[in-house]
């Protein structure tokens, strides 16, 4: 791609930027939220027409109208947004467009054959075929969006965050997938915030910054803080500190007991004070997302109760709302925003009963409390009337947060509340988080990154098979002990 400039409006998201990737390389392209990367690769997707520029493939220009000459073309893209259809078959969705028949009629076990080869080709043959999608974990949902797009025999794959609903192990295939790839002479960018992945999986990395391309540089010998500084342009030390931890308070915000679902939970007793962050972590299916749920009312136990400020909390999302606890989860486009819907009207919603004057809403109340709520969070918006698609997801997820700051929560429950953000709106989603923890709010987070819950939890408690494996306090381990302690087989 040689000379990329797009403009929206009078945003300017690229400027006359380059990006050569050559054949069998994979390449990282690196940057913060709002960098570019998302319309650069759309442009190349052919989901958006670039204003200026050129790009070329083989050494042979092409113009890429649209996604399906994108496609023709060989050029493959995994979007961290699933296209998946959930009310269809994982097989339906594997094969969209390309189902075998015979005449007018569908011929459904050839289709399920053909499916299950090509999830098997890909180290995910246990994925069953005849499931609707809709119904897959997220991170299954994930691995069946990467194997329809490896299904097409792409010449240049672009993946997209493909690892921020992924596992370990699960993270591992996709690598032992792409290295496949690679010896095959197929060229891949992958897009990540993780850094550990881009510097130990690609061989170079294009650095955006505000649209405009920093620099291109081979990887070998790179460390994270030296990819951090390049990409922020400005020392790793002042961009990650942040706000002392608050001290937890003895009197208990939360308890949990006996918390029991089959064939996933096994009696889980969890207590959370105020002013406290407590960390939940495991591999994935360990049991640290349900309970997580449970204690949000998003779903039921088989068997257990919890308790928030000294009441037993009923079951359902409205039950723990009322009871002060509220749900961030790990899919904020899907279950957490009204895309279409302005940035006012997301924050607002759950709040609209407290910003009533009499029988009417009182609008110029709504507007103080939203104002405020950006103000505080730093959500960075052309306007509170925007689309709150249109926000970066770090902005989107703050969005998100404030909506429940809104109504002053006692409990925060948060899943995997830094996936798909850069490292710039991480640190300020931490100091957030601390500052929460010092007002006296309890936060309950469910994270697969160590080095977040070494930073930020006060209490980690390692998940299997169901149970609280063990409990670790701040300072009582390190990086390598807490993976060992998540890695431990079960017993």
């Amino acid at each position: 791609m040689r000379g990329v400039s797009k403009r929206f409006g009078a945003v300017a998201a690229l400027s006359d930027v380059d990006l050569i990737v050559r054949r069998g390389e994979v390449h990282s392209i690196v940057g913060q939220n709002g960098a570019g990367k998302s319309t650069l690769m759309h442009i190349l997707a052919g989901v958006h027409q670039a204003d200026a520029g050129r790009v070329l493939l083989g050494g042979r220009e092409v113009r890429i109208g649209g996604t399906a000459q994108a496609l023709a073309l060989g050029i493959v893209t995994v979007y961290q947004e699933l296209s998946l259809l959930p009310n269809l078959t994982v097989a339906e969705n594997v094969l969209l467009g390309r189902e075998p028949t015979r005449g007018p009629l569908l011929r459904r076990s050839t289709m399920q054959a053909r499916a299950r080869a090509i999830l098997e080709s890909v180290g995910v043959g246990e994925i069953p075929v005849d499931a609707e999608v809709g119904t897959l974990p997220l991170a299954q949902r994930q691995l069946v969006e990467i194997a329809r797009a490896l299904s097409s025999d792409p010449g240049l794959l672009v993946l997209d965050e493909p690892t921020a609903a992924l596992g370990r192990e699960d993270a591992e295939r996709l690598f032992g997938i792409v290295a496949l790839l690679k010896a095959r002479g197929v060229s891949t960018i992958f897009i990540s915030h993780r850094f550990a992945e881009v510097l130990q999986h690609c061989d170079r990395a294009t650095i955006l910054r505000n649209g405009r391309l920093v620099e291109t540089l081979d990887l070998a010998g790179v460390s994270e803080a030296d990819l951090t500084v390049r990409m922020i342009g400005e020392s790793a030390e002042a961009f990650y500190a942040t706000a002392e931890h608050a001290t937890p308070r003895r009197d208990v915000a939360l308890q949990a007991h006996g918390l029991r679902l089959a064939g996933r939970l096994r009696g889980v007793d969890l207590t959370l004070h105020r002013g406290e962050i407590v960390g939940l972590t495991g591999l994935l299916g360990a049991g640290q997302n349900e309970v997580a749920r449970i204690v949000a009312g998003d779903l039921a136990a088989d068997a257990g109760d919890v308790v928030c400020g000294g009441r037993r909390v009923g079951v359902g999302p409205r039950a723990a709302i009322e009871a002060g606890i509220c749900l961030l989860t790990e899919d904020r486009r899907a279950e957490g925003l009204f895309l279409d819907l302005p940035v006012a009207d997301n924050i607002a919603l759950p709040s609209l009963r407290r910003l009533r004057w009499g029988p009417v809403l009182d609008l110029a109340a709504q507007r103080r409390a939203v104002a405020g709520v950006m103000r505080r969070l730093d959500i960075r918006a052309a306007s509170a009337g925007a689309p709150v698609r249109s926000l970066s997801g770090g902005n989107q997820q703050k969005a998100i947060l404030g909506r429940w700051l809104l109504r002053d929560p006692a409990v925060l429950v948060m899943i995997e509340p830094t996936r798909g953000v850069d490292v710039g709106a991480k640190a300020e989603l931490y100091r957030t988080f601390e500052a929460l923890a010092r007002e006296g709010r309890a936060i309950l987070m469910v994270s697969s990154d160590v080095p977040e819950l070494l930073g930020v939890a006060d209490r980690i408690l390692v998940f299997a098979a169901g149970e609280v494996r063990e409990s670790v306090a701040r300072g009582e381990a390190d990086e390598d002990a807490l993976n060992l302690a998540i890695q431990k087989p079960a017993a």
